[in-house]
């Protein structure tokens, strides 16, 4: 099995030892065992635990900053312009995003039991402040992207909107994998859209200095 197929299972397994017992119970030989592979083949691939971690934090951030892109691309087929425009993407972007916790709530336990463990970590500890700020930047650009397809603009930097969103996506997550319902997820997401709903500029007044926001 070439070295990418062996990274590939390795973090796989990973992430469904920690998602059912946690990173301390994610030890190397738990992970070998859930991937059917030998020490020697771990240590092969990853020098440390540790590195796996990272690796680890590095791959579940990918792979939620591209749910990110495809929600809001989703969002962005066939919309009006305007305030409706940017409402209806907000409330499309955001449902997809709750299906995904929903289909796999394993792997959103998963990066919270990781970026827990990466703060209280020598070595680590900035990997969950990296994440973060990763986070922010792509959904500022995405808002920024919204406004552009829709014609309309935000009353503030979208940099600041950005922690609303997050802020947002984090509760759902939360309040999914500790109750599971579904309706109380579509309220918070309604919530942040009413809330981001009061700093959409309208087509028409996005040129006008007051309604201009000052850079970050």
């Amino acid at each position: 099995m070439p070295v990418e197929e062996r990274r590939e299972l390795l973090l796989e397994s990973a992430f469904r030892v920690i998602a059912r017992h946690g990173v301390d119970g994610a030890t190397t030989r738990a992970i070998c065992a859930e991937a059917g592979v030998t020490l020697s083949t771990f240590h092969y691939v990853f020098a440390t635990r540790d590195e796996l971690l990272a690796a680890l934090v590095e791959r579940g951030t990918e792979k939620e900053l591209t749910a990110v892109g495809a929600a809001l691309g989703e969002g962005t087929q066939n919309i009006s312009h305007g305030r409706t425009g940017v409402v209806t993407i907000l409330q499309t972007a955001l449902s997809a995003y709750i299906d995904g916790v929903e289909a796999d709530p394993d792997r959103e336990q998963a990066m919270i039991s990781l970026n827990q463990y990466a703060r209280q970590t020598d070595g680590l500890s900035d990997l969950g402040a990296h994440m973060y700020l990763r986070y922010y930047a792509a959904i500022a650009e995405a808002l920024d992207g919204v406004a552009a397809a829709t014609g309309t603009g935000w009353n503030r930097p979208t940099t600041e909107l950005a922690p609303l969103v997050l802020a947002a996506t984090d509760g759902i997550t939360l309040s999914y994998l500790n109750i599971g319902d579904r309706a109380v997820c579509d309220l918070i997401a309604d919530a942040v859209v009413t809330t981001l709903s009061t700093h959409i500029i309208d087509a028409e007044d996005t040129d006008r200095p007051e309604n201009t926001p000052e850079k970050a």
